[in-house]
């Protein structure tokens, strides 16, 4: 008789915890092969097209190059470019190890996040939530962008973390406190959720105030660390960004629409950036204001929309509700649908927004009689929900809520298997209905795709227009042009490649169909005499191409790139001194200009 071998409890351990750390694993793997595979990308490059990482990229050679504090408030979030900071410094600039430490970031946060899970729940909501939040795909997208997207995730959890597993020690709640303070320097609306946090404490604590009191101390301590620079820096009392103003009115204007678009009054014009946007925001009729003046202005205009316009609001509001539950990621800075069609990895990442909201929406439902004990899971939900009406909804201000819906998400998957297991197929049919109807009507809500996937190739075709791809540049734009013909982007920067390639003929044709299209606005007029002496330098006809490009600056003189332009034309006539004299107007409009700083340099070594 052969005996079996029985398993020791040792072996049955190690398969346990590497079933247990198996969605841990997924996350990181999936992460990294996706940042190895997008090396080559052109989205890989830091470039200004990108505009709030290419923002955050300067920032931080500012910081390596010695301008530790800066020297005026902060205009945009600090705590990511300086963490940028420390990795230029180990690493030079290099992006690569930033998406690295995303990714780790991100792995960590899943270790978190099932944590959290088997606290609220039990060891398979766990698991399936960890699952779920490897396979991802706009979790996976933004471990990859220069942005302070995973921070935020990572930030979130580890603050629901310490807090849920206090056990009401002082240096627990002063980690806490640390972690919900930098939580709110990066995203400055989740302070509104401090009260709803003192008030899940003290019901956990039985209406113990004392530890509860270091939380609120460390929060208020690391919050007032930007204040109190901004002040000793400018001597301006804005409490946290100069654009918190300027995002509120962007989110609550007459023209709004529920997410990121320049409105009338604060429209920088072609050729977006924040440089561009500090001047149009801070000069008000004629006059320049301060920081704090001018985000409060901004604040008040909004404000005043509101009241003013009480019905139009509300409208917005119900589309800004809507533009929230959809299944749609409403893009800016990167645009996750040029690269989902190419990428394996984002293919295999499949869950989407609106899998992870149909069943977090039954996952609530079922799990209601808990409601008590979930109070930190509908808090930050709730947060989020928020945040968005108060401003408006883009994919990478939404990504920060999907960790708490995939821990619903979780929950209902189990019991969706708890009823087929016990052969219970009419609620099993009922529950799947009900998601599948969720799902359809999320589906269903409108978003307007055609417009966002034309932006979405534009700037595909500018990046490769800079790293010297003319051919697949045209295509990108001519595949914008195609679900858009009124980009007049798009079509701008076509006739410029082919009028780099001294394809007349063809930038010809295209100006035509600009002229034929574009809509009636100074700063489209701009464009189309900057279009027009494009095509009059391809012929060699500088005189003529002056002409036009000061037309231009007359509609449009606060734009750097009109400048730049005018002094390279003048280095063609060699006239140096006119040139140099263009180019410093450029990057006294733009410091940052890199075109107009390397012609000037190109320009003394010629003297």
């Amino acid at each position: 008789m052969v005996k079996r071998k029985i398993p020791s409890r040792q072996t049955n351990s190690f398969k346990n915890r590497l079933f247990t750390y198996l969605p841990v694993l997924l996350t990181l793997c999936i992460r990294i092969w996706f940042i190895q595979s997008m090396q080559y990308h052109p989205l890989s490059t830091i470039s200004p097209q990108i505009v709030d990482a290419w923002a955050y990229h300067r920032w931080a050679l500012e910081i390596i190059q010695g301008n530790f504090l800066g020297s005026d408030v902060f205009f945009l979030i600090p705590l990511y470019p300086y963490l940028l900071a420390l990795f230029y410094t180990l690493f030079g600039t290099n992006i690569l190890p930033v998406q690295i430490f995303q990714a780790l970031l991100a792995t960590l946060s899943c270790v978190l996040l099932m944590k959290i899970t088997y606290k609220l729940f039990n060891r398979t909501v766990a698991l399936i939530a960890g699952g779920l939040f490897a396979f991802t795909g706009v979790l996976v997208f933004y471990s990859f962008t220069l942005l302070y997207v995973e921070l935020t995730i990572f930030l979130n959890l580890l603050t629901v973390y310490l807090l849920l597993f206090s056990t009401g020690q002082w240096w627990q709640y002063i980690l806490a406190g640390i972690s919900y303070g930098l939580l709110v320097i990066c995203r400055p609306e989740m302070l509104i959720l401090l009260p709803l946090l003192i008030l899940w404490q003290l019901k956990l604590r039985r209406g113990n105030w004392l530890p509860l009191s270091n939380f609120i101390l460390t929060t208020a301590l690391v919050i007032a660390v930007i204040p109190m620079r901004n002040y000793l820096v400018a001597r301006d009392p804005v409490i946290f960004t100069a654009h918190a103003g300027i995002n509120f009115y962007f989110g609550n204007n007459p023209s709004a629409d529920g997410t990121w678009q320049p409105s009338k009054e604060l429209d920088p014009g072609f050729g977006f950036s924040h440089e561009r946007l500090k001047r149009v925001a801070k000069f008000i009729n004629g006059e320049e204001l301060t920081w704090s003046q001018a985000s409060f202005y901004w604040l008040k205009q909004g404000i005043n929309f509101i009241f003013k316009h009480p019905f139009q609001y509300l409208k917005l509001l119900a589309r800004k509700l809507l533009l929230f539950f959809a299944n749609y990621e409403i893009p800016n800075n990167y645009y996750l649908e040029i690269i989902l069609p190419f990428s394996l990895p984002l293919k295999i990442a499949f869950i989407n927004f609106g899998i992870s909201l149909a069943l977090a929406l039954i996952g609530i439902i079922l799990s209601w009689q808990n409601r008590t004990r979930l109070f930190p899971l509908y808090i930050f939900i709730a947060g989020y929900l928020s945040s968005s009406l108060l401003f408006y909804v883009l994919s990478r201000l939404r990504a920060p809520v999907l960790p708490f819906l995939l821990i619903f998400a979780g929950y209902s998957i189990e019991q969706l298997y708890r009823l087929f297991s016990q052969r219970r197929l009419k609620n099993l049919a009922l529950l799947l209905t009900a998601t599948l109807l969720i799902y359809l009507a999320i589906n269903l809500i409108p978003v307007n795709r055609r417009t966002y996937t034309a932006q979405a190739w534009t700037q595909l075709g500018n990046l490769y227009i800079e790293n010297k791809k003319a051919l697949p540049a045209i295509t990108a734009f001519q595949t914008a042009l195609q679900f858009d013909p009124h980009n007049y982007s798009a079509r701008y920067s076509l006739i410029e490649t082919y009028a780099g390639m001294r394809h007349t003929a063809e930038a010809e044709q295209e100006f035509k169909k600009f002229l034929a299209t574009a809509p009636d606005l100074p700063s489209v007029r701009a464009l189309t005499y900057l279009a027009a002496a494009r095509i009059a330098i391809a012929r060699r006809d500088f005189s003529f191409a002056l002409n036009y490009y000061q037309l231009a600056r007359q509609l449009d003189p606060t734009n750097p790139e009109i400048d730049y332009l005018i002094g390279l034309v003048y280095i063609s006539l060699n006239d140096l001194a006119t040139a140099e004299q263009y180019l410093n107007l450029a990057l006294k409009l733009d410091p940052n200009h890199d075109g107009a700083r390397t012609a000037l340099t190109a320009i003394q070594r010629r003297r």
